[in-house]
């Protein structure tokens, strides 16, 4: 399934399947947890690229707590009854929420999940053992040319030229985007004039439209669920610090969870 990040010739397993070796002689050791690093040392901006471990434990117990499922739910019934036998890629897997959900409603799909942060893709490959994991770059991913069936992200960042390339023709790509009143609720806590989220993109080259969906509903959170929230999202260094330290132990009788899911087919 992966390929070299500095060659991009196809990685393949030892005989005991504890490392990955290209043609060219690249290795790469499965840590424990059955991952792979893909990430060159020469490719990181930081000692610890991507979300830290504060970040990604709030982000699991937010999701373990299922404030995210009915997305979990859209994602799966969006990427259902779309022919996924070469394999599906969650692009910014975070901590594998969503790739687990996915596993679960679609057993036998060929999934993998890359995401920057070693401490992320640690927890997915124990979360799900259904999926292939790599800490890896979106900008750069260590996939084939045109070998998968489709790719999704929820909210991660992503490069346009990447997606198209490692899709096959006539390849699916589901993009999950903040709708405009996303956690609204949070956002006028924060803010003396808070501003709505961009509406997501319908267009993209090479790609058609193929199904748009916006979902919002409402959740209560108590307490500790919304300094969890707070805590996985860029709200933790945003706002100003006085608002964001009444945030801590604050209760919201209602926070508002809006979503936007676009569907693109590329061209074949």
């Amino acid at each position: 399934m992966w390929a070299c990040p500095h060659c991009r010739l196809a990685l393949l397993a030892s005989p005991e399947g504890a490392s990955l070796a290209c043609a060219n002689g690249h290795a790469f050791d499965r840590a424990r947890e059955g991952y792979v690093h893909l990430l060159p040392a020469n490719r990181k901006r930081s000692p610890e690229p991507g979300d830290n471990p504060e970040m990604v434990a709030a982000r699991r117990r937010v999701h373990d707590a299922g404030t995210y499922r009915r997305l979990a739910d859209a994602v799966v019934a969006g990427l259902a009854g779309l022919p996924l036998r070469g394999g599906v890629l969650d692009l910014g897997c975070g901590e594998g929420y969503y790739t687990d959900v996915l596993a679960r409603a679609l057993p036998g799909t060929a999934l993998c999940g890359v995401d920057i942060s070693r401490t992320a893709v640690r927890l997915a490959a124990k979360r799900c053992a259904a999926a292939e994991f790599a800490v890896a770059s979106a900008y750069q991913l260590p996939l084939p040319d045109a070998s998968l069936d489709a790719v999704f992200r929820v909210f991660a960042p992503s490069d346009d030229t990447e997606v198209r390339r490692v899709l096959k023709p006539g390849g699916y790509y589901l993009e999950v985007c903040p709708a405009p009143r996303h956690l609204w609720q949070v956002r006028a806590m924060l803010y003396d004039h808070p501003r709505e989220n961009d509406r997501a993109r319908s267009e993209l080259a090479g790609m058609q439209l193929v199904k748009q969906q916006l979902l919002q509903y409402d959740v209560t959170p108590d307490p500790g669920l919304l300094a969890d929230i707070v805590a996985m999202t860029p709200f933790s260094y945003r706002g100003h610090r006085e608002k964001r330290e009444r945030l801590q132990g604050a209760t919201l009788p209602v926070l508002t969870m809006d979503f936007s899911l676009h569907l693109f087919r590329g061209d074949l």
